[in-house]
């Protein structure tokens, strides 16, 4: 097994979470070529004439050969998905620092780095994008609206959603108090503009989905 593919790696840590090789967020099935050759494990490439893997998968652990942020982000975004809610980082200092940053500001532990006080604010930041992205996502596309009631009522639960990833996602509680600030005032903007609020789409587990559509079939009979 050469070296440079050992080298960097996101380990998970504990048990009782998925370890199945190719067990990826649908977005990451789409954006890389698989295969198994080349190496130990699933190869995920960028690019389908390219030689070199992005990263490989061995099930329970993830190497990179290279310091890539963009491989590190995707490799972070495997370990969430698969429940890794710890994991232990090796390789390169580069490495470390940027899988430190990415995995804990997706919200998991994060053991193998130390980070400077630097780092620490870089990660407060990127915490905060991402939690600014999730107040985009779930406020509605701006429509002038007399239904202002109903909007209200929009707009409080899709600040339950946004209040529920931030404390999800962001590990420091004065951080998560001032983002959830500046979303509470962005939407009450919104509001006083006139705005039409649409509830977030939250998708059903998959239990009650089941469960919804047996019912619906009997219903049919």
């Amino acid at each position: 097994m050469p070296d440079e593919i050992n080298r960097n790696q996101i380990d998970s840590e504990g048990r009782g979470r998925s370890t199945r090789k190719g067990d990826v967020p649908e977005l990451l099935q789409r954006r890389y070529y698989t295969d198994e050759r080349g190496g130990p494990g699933l190869g995920f490439y960028a690019d389908a004439r390219v030689q070199a893997a992005a990263f490989r998968d061995l099930g329970g652990r993830l190497v990179a050969a290279r310091s890539d942020p963009t491989a590190i982000r995707d490799m972070a975004a495997v370990a969430q998905h698969r429940g890794w809610t710890a994991v232990v980082v090796h390789g390169d200092k580069d490495f470390r620092r940027e899988a430190w940053l990415t995995a804990r500001a997706l919200g998991l532990e994060v053991r193998g780095y130390q980070p400077t006080e630097r780092d620490r604010q870089e990660l407060e930041r990127r915490q905060a994008a991402l939690a600014r992205k999730a107040a985009r996502a779930a406020e509605a596309r701006p429509e002038r609206a007399d239904r202002e009631p109903r909007d209200a009522a929009a707009g409080r639960t899709n600040m339950r959603i946004v209040e529920a990833v931030v404390r999800a996602r962001v590990g420091d509680r004065p951080a998560q108090d001032r983002i959830l600030t500046a979303a509470r005032e962005r939407l009450a903007s919104w509001l006083e503009r006139g705005a039409r609020v649409q509830p977030v789409e939250v998708a059903r587990p998959q239990a009650q989905q089941d469960s919804l559509r047996s019912r619906e079939r009997q219903r049919s009979r």
